[in-house]
């Protein structure tokens, strides 16, 4: 049932939505919004084909997802639109080409080709995405929609939080992704963008603005739920964090209020559940840090031995074929199949080597550089919305030492939305900064 809902939504909903978009840039908007809030829904709105499931790394098949459906209608309309004013190599485009080289090459090494290819099809659908993102909002979408799909992606994500946590009483939520630990890497990317948004956005109705801040405080209470130490941790210092920023580039009566108003709410939040967040410190399972010291030194003996990585996809495959690296296992030593090295750094490094690590701190490290320093260079609401974005892939990022989830697909999804945002945003800014330097100077 599931392939035939994929082919009439590939054959017939895709032309139609993008037909609808080319005529309305207003219905390119809503396409945009809805991609945002699409990637929250996770596993439930995928297929795979030729898939694998019962392999444990992080692509199991030839994935197809909703968000892919609806960023290949709004790539059409986009083009349709204004083919002539595109960017066809946004920013960052050549090292992000690099790396999928990179990911081909260890292919070549790999004891199961078909697991690497599967991580490489999904590298041209997360390209797809970043250039169909970049372009809309270059070509005059307006960025609102994304907080629009955030704050309507927020909300659902609470509602699933508030379901698993006073309803089904669960202990830690998952939220709408098959892992509690999904749950952080999202929010915390959206978190402060939505925050800010919700705080500074002189533009926003009242009613608007008080949904974005309920998707923002929503997405810290589902944080909190899931009992993540290091996502809790994070996900308040990028509060404390959002609100000085908030303070720093758009000083208003607003802000100071709304910023006091969301510190009491957490006081209060974090009083009520600060018995269950110090259980959760003190009596953390010490299992769990030990399985990852255990991936993590398989990760590097895989990177030593192999200059191009055992493979793109194949940590697992290695580490349940090759006695050499299964061997000192203890606390997952009864796994049928080995697991994934919870440090994406150690991951990248294992599966492709470190020339290949190299190359993929250079892609993340250019998508938040860009930001940070355009937010610290221009004045005002858009210099604070680009440190916004900077806060959440800072983040993601810090989070990478501990979690495999920047190769979880909704959380890549996520990431690369708000990077595309951020760098078209970016552009936007130096070349608003131009025109009054050129405007400056004519007047001398």
């Amino acid at each position: 049932m599931k392939y035939i809902a994929f082919a009439f939504a590939l054959v017939v909903l895709v032309p139609v939505l993008a037909m609808l978009a080319f005529g309305s840039e207003r219905k390119r908007g809503l396409l945009l919004g809805a991609i945002a809030a699409s990637a929250v829904l996770g596993d439930a709105a995928g297929i795979n084909f030729f898939s694998t499931e019962l392999y444990r790394g992080p692509d199991r098949g030839f994935e197809v997802t909703l968000t892919d459906l609806l960023v290949l209608a709004l790539a059409l309309a986009v083009v349709l639109k204004s083919s002539k004013h595109l960017r066809w190599i946004p920013t960052n485009t050549l090292p992000m080409a690099l790396l999928f080289t990179w990911g081909v090459a260890s292919m070549f090494g790999a004891s199961s080709p078909l697991l690497s290819a599967f991580t490489l099809f999904k590298g041209l659908r997360l390209y797809l995405l970043y250039w169909t993102v970049y372009n809309a909002v270059a070509s005059g979408v307006d960025l609102a929609w994304i907080r629009r799909g955030l704050v309507a992606a927020g909300l659902w994500m609470t509602l699933f939080a508030v379901k698993q946590k006073y309803i089904e009483g669960l202990y830690r939520i998952h939220g709408t992704f098959d892992h509690s630990n999904g749950v952080p890497l999202y929010a915390n990317l959206a978190i402060p963008l939505l925050l800010f948004c919700a705080v500074s956005d002189r533009m926003l109705a009242r009613r608007e603005a008080r949904m974005t801040l309920a998707a923002a405080l929503g997405l810290v209470f589902s944080v909190v739920t899931t009992q993540s130490r290091a996502g809790t941790i994070l996900a308040g210092g990028l509060v404390a964090a959002t609100l000085i920023v908030a303070r720093w580039k758009a000083p208003s009566r607003r802000v100071t209020r709304v910023s006091w108003a969301v510190l009491v709410i957490l006081a209060i939040g974090g009083a009520m559940a600060a018995d269950t967040i110090i259980r959760r410190f003190q009596e953390a399972p010490e299992s769990s840090e030990e399985a990852r010291k255990e991936f993590n030194a398989a990760a590097l003996d895989m990177a030593r031995d192999h200059a191009l990585g055992v493979g793109l996809n194949n940590f697992s495959r290695a580490l349940t074929e090759n006695e050499s690296y299964h061997a000192h296992l203890v606390v997952m030593k009864s796994e049928e199949q080995g697991g994934v090295a919870h440090h994406i750094y150690l991951l990248t490094a294992a599966e492709m080597g470190w020339s290949a690590l190299a190359v993929f701190l250079l892609v993340l490290g250019r998508f938040l550089a860009i930001p940070a320093w355009t937010g610290l260079r221009t004045p005002g609401f858009d210099g604070g919305l680009q440190i916004a974005f900077a806060l959440g892939m800072m983040a993601l990022h810090t989070q990478g030492l501990l979690e495999w989830g920047f190769r979880v697909t909704p959380i890549v999804y996520q990431f690369l939305i708000l990077a595309a945002a951020a760098m078209a945003h970016a552009a936007s800014c130096a070349g608003k900064a131009r025109a009054a330097r050129r405007l400056a100077a004519s007047t001398k």
